[in-house]
């Protein structure tokens, strides 16, 4: 589960292996926008054929793959955007995970030709691709605009395939390990802690767990912490040993050797970069 809305402004449609799709489900809900060529993808039980000026939202876990990329010379190429369901937080009409795991509410599939909806991503490609002046404030405004279309247009009740699946059981039983993470996130967080929430063995946990994040709950953890640890050495003046402690690393030590080794540079480095 990611905690910051991820972009991709050029991907290319790609086979994919259905077995593996099926066990790396996602929170996040993921959009494509095609803009050139067409692929043939499942998502659920449903077979759907995406072409350019197509929209593709893809529910949280659900499963979702492509079929058929297209030959070389139409693959399916398009504007991938994850959006987190906590993207715009929990105060706004737009309480994404209140919305959709909560009431078990789900957007439609595949918005076909959709001028308008396409037009809005693809203003939020542009943005993210010249990174203009408060480029994130306007790709915010403009997926706020989105999302308020899609409601507009109606949502659909999870299918009962989705409620009844094990990814979707799986989620509910590890989401009170997944609220203490967000919640407490800079105290000493243990397996046997998440486990006990749960009301699960500790074996049983690990193995839930990760075949729903694609992680252990350690590696979950210290994720969530570089995720919130980023966004407060571009946001905020403290120094890299507070925002280590705010994020609840053992040490500054530990948390430098972290940081470069996911982002390729310093904590310190990234600060001079971000702000140019």
């Amino acid at each position: 589960m990611g905690s910051e809305l991820r972009i991709n402004t050029n991907r290319v449609s790609s086979l994919n292996n259905v077995e593996v799709e099926r066990k790396a489900l996602h929170e996040e809900i993921e959009i494509k926008c095609f803009y050139e060529g067409s692929s043939v993808l499942m998502v659920g039980a449903q077979t759907v054929t995406a072409s350019a000026g197509d929209v593709l939202v893809v529910n949280p876990y659900e499963f979702h793959a492509t079929v058929d990329p297209g030959a070389d010379e139409n693959k399916g190429k398009y504007h991938l955007i994850m959006v987190p369901l906590d993207y715009f937080g929990d105060s706004t009409d737009l309480d994404l995970r209140n919305l959709l795991l909560v009431k078990n509410k789900a957007f439609e599939t595949l918005f076909k030709n959709d001028a308008r909806l396409s037009r809005i991503l693809r203003r939020v490609a542009k943005e993210q691709d010249e990174k203009g002046t408060a480029y994130r404030v306007a790709i915010k405004g403009l997926l706020m605009e989105f999302f308020a279309i899609l409601l507009r247009k109606g949502l659909k009740n999870s299918d009962a395939a989705l409620l009844r699946s094990e990814a979707f059981r799986s989620y509910k039983l590890i989401e009170p390990a997944l609220r203490q993470i967000r919640d407490n996130y800079a105290e000493n967080i243990t397996v046997e802690q998440l486990s006990d929430l749960c009301q699960v063995s500790k074996h049983y946990f690990c193995r839930v767990f990760k075949s729903v994040t694609g992680k252990t709950s350690m590696e979950y953890l210290r994720d969530y912490r570089m995720n919130v640890s980023k966004a407060l050495i571009a946001s905020t003046d403290k120094s890299i040993t507070q925002i280590a402690e705010l994020c609840g690393f053992e040490s500054a030590n530990y948390f430098c050797r972290c940081y470069k080794q996911d982002y390729g540079c310093s904590p310190s480095r990234y600060r001079k970069i971000i702000r140019g």
